[in-house]
């Protein structure tokens, strides 16, 4: 039995994005700390502002699965960010840079476009859904 209070099932494209997120956050890591460790090269800058973007898309997955209200706005905000972040990705990042580069834009125009959807704003308590029609 569901309680009254309990979040509704979230839609798959959320759970798509979050696990994205989370993805991307893991490999922003990785790409991050082997420029630093001189693993691969990069510029140094680049390399910190890639692992901060990382923590945040660790904790932006957490969010956006568990339909987090601040998972929301962080989403549209943090992606639509990402797209000059690819953008320098691809400028200055080497090949593994232009490839994270070209991920980071498309995923910067895709998934803030789903997550403005009725449906989705509505797991995340920033819309009522419509009534139905009258009887």
């Amino acid at each position: 039995m569901q309680s009254p209070q309990a979040k509704p099932k979230g839609p798959v494209g959320v759970a798509i994005i979050s696990a994205v997120a989370f993805a991307g956050g893991l490999l922003s890591l990785f790409g991050g700390s082997s420029v630093l460790s001189g693993m691969a090269t990069g510029p140094f800058v680049l390399a910190v502002v890639v692992i901060i973007f990382g923590i945040f898309g660790l904790a932006l997955g957490a969010g956006l699965y568990t339909g987090m209200g601040w998972a929301w706005m962080a989403g549209i905000i943090i992606y639509i960010v990402s797209i000059g972040l690819g953008v320098a990705e691809i400028v200055y990042g080497g090949m593994v840079g232009g490839i994270g580069g070209i991920i980071r834009i498309v995923a910067g125009v895709v998934i803030p476009a789903y997550l403005t959807r009725q449906n989705v704003k509505i797991f995340f308590g920033k819309s009522s859904p419509s009534p139905g029609p009258q009887t």
